[in-house]
């Protein structure tokens, strides 16, 4: 299946060329899970990034579908 990614924060930096107008294609195989997709973007826990799918915030375990928007924001912390 195919999902659209729109990355935010630095995390655009890891991909030479990207363009935040369009983001990203990704394809995975179906009944992939948002932990799935952020392997395959090499961000793991340590990132701690913030997904969001079709306007709701997803965790790692919930499952994406065809088409999906996907938003993939950087966790700002401060002190």
């Amino acid at each position: 299946m195919k999902i659209q990614v729109r990355l935010y924060g630095t995390l655009s930096r890891r991909y030479p060329g990207y363009d935040p107008e369009k983001g990203l294609e990704v394809e995975l195989p179906e009944g992939s899970r948002v932990g799935d997709l952020l392997a395959r973007l090499g961000l793991d826990e340590g990132n701690k990034a913030v997904v969001a799918a079709d306007s709701v915030i997803r965790s790692p375990r919930d499952e994406l579908s065809e088409g999906a928007l996907v938003h993939v924001l950087q966790a700002v912390y401060g002190g």
